[in-house]
């Protein structure tokens, strides 16, 4: 265990002393927030009794996580099947799932920071103010409903070549955030896309926060989307990691 946890260690100082990946990872949500804060509209309800600044800080939370979970698993794993260092690993006294276990801590350690300076930046910029105990629950359930997203980076990570993670990570990235809600409210959108947005795990990952903000009760179909999201992922992740262990290649 001691040298699973020096390996864990080790992973997550490498994201944190990667300071393109930090600015990065933070520079575009809150860059958004920023731009999209100036509408017009900012004080305008558009979600149960949330207003647009509120709605938009959520929404770039969620943007924010998504690019941390994206970029922390799927681009930085591809890099490393293709420069032999899992195959390294398997020399080492480590179990094999422990890659896996340790890319999906690091991103979600790297998930938690994003959400907390996206909130500071709101709460000083945009003039969102939140009881305490809010900000700690908004920020809790934001950072551990980020999970799928973290599963989705790794399986990427897996699945994808090195010539293309890049592009890949970034067209997902926006399709996403466009089509989940993160620009704009999905209430605004056309019917079609409004079905679409229902079945994005970020789409139930903007709405468990905003009815944290509304006060509403948080809907068990949101969390049971982001399971089955996670499971489902999770399961891929596992069998393609067996497939590569089996031909020598991760």
């Amino acid at each position: 265990m001691s040298a699973l946890a020096a390996f864990a260690r080790f992973e997550v100082a490498r994201l944190l002393r990667s300071w393109k990946f930090l600015v990065i990872t933070v520079g575009f949500p809150v860059l958004f927030y920023m731009l999209f804060l100036r509408d017009h509209s900012s004080g305008k309800i558009v979600y149960a009794g949330v207003t647009w600044r509120e709605y938009l800080m959520v929404s770039m939370c969620s943007f924010g996580a998504l690019i941390a979970a994206l970029n922390a698993g799927g681009s930085r794993v591809a890099l490393e099947r293709a420069g032999g260092w899992a195959r390294q690993l398997r020399v080492t006294p480590l179990p094999a799932w422990s890659y896996v276990a340790v890319k999906m801590t690091a991103s979600m350690l790297v998930v938690l920071p994003v959400v907390i300076l996206v909130e500071l930046v709101a709460a000083t910029f945009g003039g969102v103010s939140l009881p305490a105990g809010t900000w700690v629950g908004l920020s809790a359930l934001l950072w551990v409903t980020s999970l799928p997203f973290s599963a989705l980076g790794v399986l990427l990570g897996f699945a994808v070549s090195t010539e293309a993670i890049f592009p890949v990570v970034t067209g997902l990235l926006f399709v996403l955030a466009y089509f989940g809600g993160l620009f704009t409210p999905v209430s605004s959108m056309p019917g079609a896309l409004q079905v679409a947005a229902h079945l994005l795990p970020n789409f139930h990952h903007l709405s468990l926060g905003l009815e944290v903000l509304s006060g509403r009760t948080l809907a068990a179909s949101h969390w049971l989307v982001l399971a089955g999201y996670t499971l489902a992922l999770g399961g891929l992740i596992v069998w393609r990691h067996h497939v590569e262990e089996a031909r020598g290649v991760a």
